[in-house]
């Protein structure tokens, strides 16, 4: 009875869902489980600490250099995570690292000193060997820099704004997975939306090819039936493919393949959608 009462608040809105991990505890995931590396050492540990008292002095957060990790410390992390719009929770991740030494780059500001022409350059060397751009790294941020950064930021999700913040230089420098190249490239250069639409298109395609090239007898529906036909069919698909014993490659030769159940499924569409009825019926 509680368990109902329960569900039917929050269903109506009266009650917020906990979230899942409480706040404690993902700062206790972040303590307990760093970075490790083959020279993860306590002496790398205290270096670290030391670099981020450093860095936090100079910035005028910090008022002494104690080589620990104390109150003092997660203060000036608190305000310095305040100050940079990140998550105010005194843990220094990847997000706080990358806006401690990584500075906010755009196309705005022409004029720049030695030190964020560096970082310019490192930012451009990551995109030109990794594909995004064609232009070699001279430290100057022009209008194919930010094309590049904006086809990078739309690969991998982040707001495709142009501008490099902490978090698009955190993905920059390794909080990332690799991109399956297997793809047409252009496909990555699209948004998330766009991308989306686009597969929808290519599924409904695949299965009205199926549709008008049917062997089954019989006439071929209209242009606007087969369209809601091969709409309701995309839902279909995915459950026929787990009632087959098939197991799809995960890198597909060609993969346009990977469709090819969407044309089977047009293919056989009427005895699909007469079992459907039936199983209403």
């Amino acid at each position: 009875m509680n368990r109902a009462i329960r569900s039917l608040t929050i269903l109506l809105g009266l009650k917020s869902i906990k979230p899942y991990f409480p706040e404690e505890k993902q700062v206790c995931l972040f303590n307990k489980r760093p970075i490790l590396y083959r020279d993860f050492t306590p002496k790398s540990v205290q270096e670290s600490i030391n670099e981020l008292q450093q860095r936090l002095q100079a910035q005028g957060f910090l008022a002494n250099i104690s080589g620990k990790f104390d109150l003092e410390t997660e203060e000036a992390v608190k305000e310095f995570q305040k100050r940079n719009n990140l998550r105010v929770d005194g843990v220094v991740g990847p997000l706080s690292w990358a806006c401690l030494f990584y500075p906010k780059l755009s196309r705005i500001h022409r004029i720049r000193p030695p030190e964020l022409q560096d970082a310019v350059k490192e930012l451009q060397n990551i995109l030109y060997e990794e594909g995004f751009s064609k232009k070699k790294p001279d430290g100057y941020f022009d209008r194919e820099t930010e094309r590049a950064v904006k086809r990078f930021q739309r690969i991998y999700g982040l707001k495709d704004d142009g501008l490099v913040g902490a978090a698009t230089w955190a993905v920059l420098l390794g909080m990332r997975q690799k991109i399956d190249k297997s793809f047409p490239r252009l496909v990555y250069f699209l948004s998330p939306h766009s991308l989306f639409f686009w597969e929808q298109f290519l599924m409904i395609s695949s299965i009205l090819l199926g549709i008008y090239h049917s062997p089954i007898p019989g006439p071929s529906p209209q242009l606007n039936t087969a369209l809601a036909t091969a709409y309701a069919l995309t839902c279909i698909v995915p459950f026929l493919l787990d009632c087959l014993p098939l197991k799809p490659s995960d890198k597909p030769s060609l993969p346009l393949l990977q469709y090819a159940p969407y044309v089977l499924t047009g293919i056989f569409w009427k005895p699909i959608i007469n079992f459907i009825g039936t199983l209403f019926n």
